[in-house]
């Protein structure tokens, strides 16, 4: 069976049976104005030029049933955008240079703060010096502007500022969606830090959830636990 490519406004919107693509019109996820190509085809043409659009609508039209149940807008897998996932190596990538950037900008100024707090100590000064001050204020303000920082860019783009470099970004699984608040930071974040916070059995589970990712959808369990996806941008 033929595999079609659709594209819209120059962005491709995946790869479609022929029964996907007259579903897709029926049901106005893909519109005859869209591009087509499939392999044989010179060149990209309109949907409408290959399918009718009119005629598969009055085809599958149900008849209208008040009493009925309401659907579910379900999208099916082969009807999902074929994005391409994440390496493991970009995964890993993001994570050591959000690591990177928390020391340097929290970890560096609190160890000078230390620091400072020894030196008082040895010429047995009272109180905080003055470098220990400093480097404990810049320490907490870097904190909650890094946190600020990425809960706005995970909640907007799906990305933390390692993810960012790399050029990944959480999605929805398997629409390819934007994955938001809830689910790109407390599902995907604050409840699997819940349960890797558990005595014993969350060193089990985060142990389980980075082997996960190994995969071929390349999911972690906190991906499963989210319904979420990493993909390239």
């Amino acid at each position: 069976m033929s595999q079609y490519h659709i594209a819209r406004d120059g962005q491709q919107l995946g790869t479609y049976a022929e029964q996907d693509v007259q579903s897709g019109l029926a049901s106005g996820s893909i519109l005859p104005t869209d591009l087509l190509w499939t392999e044989g085809m010179t060149d990209w043409q309109p949907v409408g030029g290959r399918f009718s659009a009119g005629a598969q609508a009055e085809a599958v039209q149900p008849v209208f049933n008040p009493y009925a149940a309401p659907r579910a807008n379900v999208i099916s897998p082969s009807m999902a955008p074929a994005r391409e996932l994440a390496s493991l190596g970009q995964r890993l990538g993001a994570a050591v240079l959000d690591g990177l950037v928390a020391m340097v900008v929290i970890g560096v100024p609190y160890a000078v703060a230390m620091y400072s707090m020894g030196m008082a100590e040895n010429k047995h000064q009272e109180g905080l010096s003055g470098g220990a001050t400093v480097g404990f204020a810049v320490a907490g303000i870097g904190f909650l502007a890094l946190v600020i920082y990425n809960l706005v860019l995970l909640s907007t783009k799906g990305q933390t500022l390692g993810k960012k470099w790399m050029g990944i970004s959480i999605v929805t699984h398997p629409d390819c969606q934007q994955a938001g608040f809830v689910k790109a930071v407390l599902l995907r974040g604050f409840v699997n830090g819940i349960i890797g916070a558990i005595p014993l059995l969350g060193m089990l589970y985060s142990i389980t959830d980075i082997c996960f990712i190994f995969r071929e959808d390349r999911r972690c369990i906190h991906d499963l636990i989210a319904g979420t996806q990493v993909i390239k941008c």
